[in-house]
């Protein structure tokens, strides 16, 4: 992840009411919309990743990004590990213990790359 995106995803999630659980994005009476949704005024993880940088770049940075949440180096099946990387993401940001407080610090704290490649590339 570059400084900027994650800039933009800290900007993204500045106040709690931009953040939300079980579904990608809300609207600001509560219904669920899709991601890019132009009434869409809440996200969650996944989908604010999907909102800020588009599909493709977005399925680069789930790996990233749950390889920092979740602590793990995990053993991926060749087949879609971006898929696994965004459902992981998608459960962690709705379990009943997750709270905006440990999003913001799980973001906070993801690593950025410097020059090159990312240090968390290609996991």
């Amino acid at each position: 992840m570059r400084q900027d995106e994650k800039d933009k995803l800290l900007t993204l999630f500045e106040k709690q009411s931009q953040w939300c659980k079980h579904v990608e994005a809300r609207d600001k009476r509560g219904q669920p919309v899709h991601y890019d949704d132009k009434t869409a005024v809440a996200w969650d993880l996944v989908g604010g990743m999907c909102f800020l940088f588009g599909w493709e770049r977005a399925c680069a940075l789930f790996k990233e990004v749950e390889r920092h949440v979740s602590g793990l180096q995990r053993c991926r099946a060749a087949r879609a590990p971006e898929m696994a990387a965004m459902a992981f993401l998608k459960d962690f940001n709705d379990k009943r213990d997750t709270t905006y407080n440990l999003i913001m610090a799980k973001l906070r704290d993801v690593p950025v790359q410097n020059r090159g490649r990312s240090p968390l590339a290609g996991s």
